[in-house]
This record gives structure tokens, C-alpha cells and sequence, in this order.
């Protein structure tokens, strides 16, 4: 009876999610970006342009262009590492990656994120399951479930 309590109390503590999101940038104004969840990609991937990498005292730092809904902003980022990856068309690339501060739902986290080129994708970030840290249920069939008419920071 305890296990079955402890499982029931569990599954409460995932936040359903779609499988596309509103996804909110806490450090730079809540900034609002379409997501699709992706349990096939290991990791994130944000759409940059203009992505310029320079060095600040010893580390090195990118800086770029990201936009949404005709809105853009610019990041600067400390840049992590670069990583090797296999993108949805099959070619590997190797991309920056950062971390970065995101939102969904009611929930902030910190992650790691490739940049990518993904303006001729519908969705200019791409949720993968390093991501989500296994704190969600995903509803494949469902969209937006965290919402975004009267979000609140």
C-alpha cells in the first residue's frame, strides 16, 4: 500500500505537456518561442542566426540572433563546448552549445542547447529528452497544454 501511495504521488509531479509548447526565456524578458517536444532527439536545439563567437577574459563567448514572430533579441552566452550531431535529415554537424534558462508551463530549469539553423523549420526551438529530465508526460496528440493566453511570470 506505501508503493502504490508513493507511485500515485509521483505521477502527479510530471506537468503534462504537448507535443508543441510555448517555451519562455526567464533571462531575457520571458521571451516566447514556439517549441516542438522531441523524444527522438537526445537534445535541444535552438534556431540562431548571425551567431558570432569572441572571447571574454579566458572563456570564449557566442553571441547571436534569435527570432520569433518578427520579434528578435540578441544572446550572448558563454560557449560550453561543441557537440557532434546527427540532425533529422541524417548529415552530422558539429554545433556550439550553451546553457540556457527556459520555462514551460510553470516550471523554470537550466539546460543545455545546440544552435542551429532552423529558420526553414516550423518551430525555431526543438525540446529533446535531456531537456525534459523526465519530469513531463508527453501527450502526443495534444498541443500547447501549458498554455499561453495569461501567462505569468
Amino acid at each position: 500500500m506505501a508503493n502504490q501511495k508513493k507511485n500515485k504521488t509521483s505521477i502527479t509531479q510530471y506537468t503534462p505537456i504537448g507535443w508543441r509548447e510555448w517555451i519562455y526565456l526567464p533571462k531575457y524578458k520571458f521571451f516566447p518561442i514556439k517549441a516542438k517536444i522531441d523524444t527522438g532527439a537526445a537534445s535541444s536545439a535552438l534556431n540562431a542566426s548571425n551567431i558570432k563567437k569572441y572571447k571574454k577574459g579566458k572563456d570564449l563567448w557566442i553571441k547571436f540572433e534569435l527570432e520569433q514572430s518578427k520579434q528578435i533579441i540578441n544572446i550572448n552566452s558563454k560557449l560550453l563546448k561543441y557537440k557532434k550531431i546527427t540532425n533529422s535529415f541524417g548529415d552530422t554537424e558539429t554545433r556550439p552549445v550553451i546553457q540556457m534558462m527556459i520555462k514551460l508551463g510553470k516550471h523554470s530549469w537550466s539546460t543545455e542547447v545546440t544552435l542551429a539553423t532552423r529558420s526553414s523549420m516550423t518551430y525555431p526551438m526543438l525540446i529533446g529528452r535531456s531537456s525534459l529530465k523526465k519530469k513531463h508526460i508527453i501527450h502526443s496528440h495534444k498541443s500547447y497544454l501549458t498554455g499561453r493566453n495569461g501567462f505569468k511570470k
